[in-house]
């Protein structure tokens, strides 16, 4: 008898936008500047650690970025079968610059896509961890059926990573001495 895994929880897609380093530097000094005009920003997962900014203006610099990632949440949802939309759409966007130490707790987000946009990082500056705290956690087929499914991305610039909203997810210890900056946001239909 071959055993068959059941309930898959979670979807999640990566790819590239396709800006150049220019588009990207010049999106790293608006997130910079927007960090000087705002040092607290929100408090969320980055509790204790790191900045998140308030959500970002579409106008500009992420106007161009949200059509991009609008575009590629469209394509996500359309490999679905049987999952019924009109459009999708991007209603909030927010910076995040994490400094060496820096994490993001364990959290899910609104909508039905999230998914996080690479702006400017470095080797070891925290991975993206995708997991599913519905597990349990204890030994056996259940802690082995966690390992098997939990998902280790590498931040890399100008990758997108889309994953839908319910998916726990963390960033792990930024090990770098470099900033690791990158957008999130949320995909409503």
């Amino acid at each position: 008898m071959i055993p068959k895994e059941i309930f898959p929880s979670h979807i999640y897609g990566e790819t590239y936008l396709g800006f150049d380093k220019e588009y990207l530097q010049k999106t790293l000094t608006t997130i910079l500047l927007l960090k000087k005009g705002d040092m607290h920003g929100n408090t969320f997962s980055n509790a204790q650690f790191g900045w998140q900014s308030k959500d970002l203006p579409m106008t500009n610099v992420f106007s161009i970025i949200k059509n991009k990632i609008n575009d590629a949440c469209h394509n996500f949802l359309s490999h679905l079968d049987g999952f019924k939309f009109n459009e999708v759409n991007v209603e909030n966007m927010w910076a995040n610059i994490n400094d060496q130490g820096d994490i993001n707790w364990p959290h899910k987000h609104g909508g039905v896509l999230s998914g996080v946009y690479y702006v400017d990082v470095h080797d070891n500056c925290g991975d993206l961890i995708l997991d599913d705290l519905s597990y349990n956690h204890q030994e056996g087929i259940s802690h082995y059926l966690h390992d098997k499914h939990k998902v280790n991305l590498k931040p890399e610039n100008d990758k997108l990573v889309i994953f839908d909203s319910n998916c726990t997810h963390l960033v792990l210890k930024n090990l770098s001495n470099k900033l690791r900056v990158s957008l999130s946001f949320n995909a409503y239909t």
